[in-house]
């Protein structure tokens, strides 16, 4: 069996370990890691200034987005309030008391109210059925009363349904004086 060796000398008796020696750094190896040093410190300076900026940036932008969504609110309900307004004067009610109140217009007898259809399917059609004039005949024959009925209709024009409504009320009127 082996046995254990004991060690029974004092540190200053004991034979000393040679260490390496540590190589000598140049000045211009030091100078080189002092400047490196000094730009990351650099660098991490400026990337940070530029994320503040970012973060001014972010925080001004959300101000703005506030401002405008507020004023877009007042907007809204500065519309809804003049479509409001628009409403009620154009309500019927406030028509009719203005007509009756500051114009002086009275309200017709039912014998003063002519009843006027405003649409037709086609206008020529009508006005052929009040003349009595057969679409199946030559329109020669006919040609005086069209004339005298709508002069308007000669460069070949359709009449709109309103102003056919108009021309039947004062043709209406005429025959009744």
């Amino acid at each position: 069996m082996a046995q254990e060796k004991f060690n029974y000398l004092l540190p200053e008796e004991q034979p000393r370990q040679v260490s390496q020696p540590r190589r000598a750094l140049s000045k211009r190896a030091i100078r080189k890691g002092k400047v490196l040093l000094t730009g990351c410190i650099l660098s991490v300076f400026m990337v940070g200034v530029v994320i503040a900026y970012y973060y001014a940036q972010v925080a001004t932008l959300g101000y703005q987005v506030a401002q405008l969504q507020n004023s877009l609110n007042q907007l809204q309900s500065e519309q809804e309030d003049l479509e409001s307004q628009a409403n009620q004067l154009k309500s019927l009610e406030r028509v009719e008391a203005i007509a009756t109140t500051k114009l002086g217009m009275v309200k017709p007898n039912s014998s003063e109210v002519v009843l006027v259809t405003a649409l037709s399917e086609d206008p020529q059609k009508k006005l052929e059925a009040k003349q009595g004039v057969n679409p199946a005949e030559p329109p020669e024959n006919h040609e005086a009363p069209v004339q005298k009925e709508d002069k308007l209709s000669k460069a070949g024009e359709t009449k709109s349904p309103v102003i056919e409504a108009f021309v039947d009320m004062v043709n209406r009127w005429e025959r009744g004086l």
